[in-house]
């Protein structure tokens, strides 16, 4: 009885190995779980293995049913919470779960720092020299780098082929007789039919980065309009309209409402970008979430209302959205913001445009290719090649010259079907050793900076409304030549001003120290403007921000984790793409730390 009890207990444990293996693969670490705390509580009844814990998997696989978590907290002691616990903060002896807590930390961290930017540490993609030196000499993320292994195992069965072909030399006699005419025809069909799959293929890919930087503007004509539309404080009408300083400025309301909403968009753009990419999914996770909250992002209200929504934890973002129209739309019914039937029918078009676009880009991550044109194409690819050495040695062909010819075909066709997979995979979610994927750091670094550029860019106004509304001679000042002026003009103009400096330095009667004072502050000036216009000249085509002058900010802020007791020196940024790590293996890395952490958190219960 004891050998017949112990046999069908390993069955089970074998059966249920398969199974997990089987749902881990096909429907994702939930579900596993799920279904390994159903199988849990089966042995639990049915047999004499040790009791699991099944509460707290009863609690994950009812949350499969219900979309609004439980108000009451989890009394397990999970390892970010490890400082709220009194059992596990007071031991003597350190736990190995503190060690676990800092590096699932560390993730959330690393990703939350790219997020905060509002500089772009590198372009959207790789840069390219067009120089023939400079091509040639790359080797990461080129065809050559992606399918030498493939071209090496082609090479040894075309060597295999020969020598079958020289031991038994009657094979090639009559049975192969037009072998190459058929080998042929079968060329013609996959070059046309991989030829079109890569332009396919292309159009994916460049409709992502499409949907990625139309997203990216109309979230900034949402903000454009908001900044122009909020209301202002005029100067005094005792002040001098030609003056510098007088300007129309925000109200301090419409200009806090005006941050909100720029925040709200930083933080739609993330979570939109959470629920694409597997980069930056572990931000939807409940420790992603709270670090947003302790990072600024979030206040503790509305962490607790996107938590507690039924809106799915993949589309939070909309929920965000939906605070941003809320928003300006109770901003303008307060009187924050002018504009009138216009600006609510405007304001519901870009949130809609935003909407929309989101909405394709799910679309198209979920329909990419159809799996039976994928596996069409992939039989093609491999039929030649593996068929080439056949028909080569067949025809009399030497083995270098059959050798060198199913290298340079697997180069050819394998690599560009490769290239083709990597097009379909934009964000490198699912192409684990693939490159030069679409950065969605720069993506998200970029909307951080046009969420305030609209309204930094109308933090003052040089025309006061004074002036526009009583149409007078203070007009004249802003009026300028159509043509601008001329060389003898600017030069007059610049000779006036320096004999009216120079007057107005002899009046004053300043000492010669204050004189040197004055040189070596305009040495500074000149000093600051030459770095400047370096910066300005080396700035690549197409930069929304400056290197060296708009990321200083980001520079100087270098955010440390609040488990860091001292201050310790920003790392220094790599410009290449040696530091990158692949978003799949961030993706894993943070699974494989959280399952650690629920399995030490189960073991202290225990």
């Amino acid at each position: 009885m004891m050998v017949r009890r112990k046999s069908s207990s390993l069955a089970q444990v074998i059966g249920s190995s398969l199974i997990l293996s089987s749902c881990w693969y096909n429907h994702g670490a939930t579900n596993t779980v799920a279904a390994f705390c159903t199988m849990s509580s089966r042995w639990v009844s049915t047999s004499t293995l040790p009791s699991t814990p099944t509460g707290a998997c009863s609690v994950i696989a009812n949350k499969q049913q219900r979309r609004r978590p439980s108000a009451s907290t989890s009394h397990l002691h999970m390892t970010f919470e490890v400082s709220s616990s009194p059992a596990i903060a007071d031991s003597e002896q350190p736990s190995k779960i503190t060690s676990i807590t800092a590096t699932t930390e560390q993730l959330i961290d690393s990703i939350l720092d790219e997020c905060l930017r509002y500089s772009a540490r590198r372009p959207i993609m790789r840069q390219f020299d067009p120089a023939s030196r400079f091509i040639w000499r790359q080797w990461r993320g080129t065809v050559v780098a992606e399918t030498w292994k493939s071209a090496a195992k082609h090479a040894i069965w075309a060597v295999a082929v020969f020598f079958l072909f020289q031991k038994y030399p009657r094979c090639t006699v009559g049975v192969l007789d037009g072998f190459h005419r058929v080998w042929g025809e079968l060329l013609a069909v996959t070059t046309f039919t991989l030829t079109f799959f890569v332009n396919e293929s292309y159009n994916c890919w460049r409709n992502c980065l499409s949907i990625c930087y139309n997203l990216q503007g109309r979230m900034n004509d949402f903000s454009m309009a908001l900044a122009g539309c909020a209301k202002r404080v005029e100067p005094s009408e005792t002040c001098d309209p030609n003056a510098v300083e007088t300007t129309s400025k925000f109200t301090p309301a419409a200009r806090k409402i005006l941050m909100i909403i720029s925040r709200y968009i930083r933080v739609f753009n993330i979570l939109s970008y959470a629920s694409f990419t597997r980069s930056h999914r572990p931000l939807l996770t409940p420790q992603g979430m709270r670090r947003m909250v302790n990072r600024g992002l979030l206040t503790e209200k509305e962490h607790s209302i996107l938590i507690n929504s039924r809106v799915s934890a993949t589309a939070r973002h909309n929920e965000v959205l939906m605070w941003m129209f809320r928003t300006a739309m109770d901003a303008r019914n307060s009187g924050h913001f002018d504009g009138g039937f216009g600006f609510e029918q405007n304001t519901l078009l870009r949130v809609q445009e935003i909407r929309a676009q989101g909405n394709y880009m799910e679309c198209i991550l979920q329909g990419r290719m159809p799996v039976g044109y994928i596996n069409f194409v992939q039989v093609l690819v491999d039929t030649i090649s593996w068929m080439y050495p056949i028909m080569a040695f067949s025809s009399g062909q030497s083995l270098q010259m059959g050798v060198v010819g199913v290298v340079v075909l697997t180069f050819s066709y394998q690599g560009l079907f490769d290239l083709a997979k990597r097009f379909l995979d934009p964000f490198r979610n699912d192409f684990r050793n693939a490159h030069d994927p679409i950065r969605v750091d720069t993506l998200i670094a970029e909307t951080n900076a046009g969420s305030r550029r609209w309204m930094f860019g109308l933090e003052e106004m040089p025309i006061p409304l004074k002036v526009i509304q009583d149409g007078g001679t203070d007009l004249d000042f802003f009026n300028l030549p159509d043509e601008g002026y001329t060389v003898e003009e600017a030069a007059q103009k610049t000779k006036a001003e320096e004999m009216e400096n120079a007057a107005a330095m002899s009046l004053s009667q300043i000492p010669a120290i204050a004189d040197e004072i004055k040189f070596e502050d305009e040495q500074q000036v000149l000093e600051e403007e030459f770095e400047e216009t370096q910066a300005i000249m080396s700035a690549p085509p197409g930069y929304t921000f400056v290197p060296g002058l708009d990321d200083v900010e980001a520079e100087d802020e270098c955010t440390m984790s609040d488990t860091d007791e001292s201050l310790q020196p920003c790392e220094e940024e790599k410009d290449n793409d040696e530091g990158d790590q692949p978003p799949s293996q961030v993706f894993d890395q943070f699974l494989e730390t959280a399952t650690e952490e629920y399995e030490e958190a189960i073991r202290e219960e225990g």
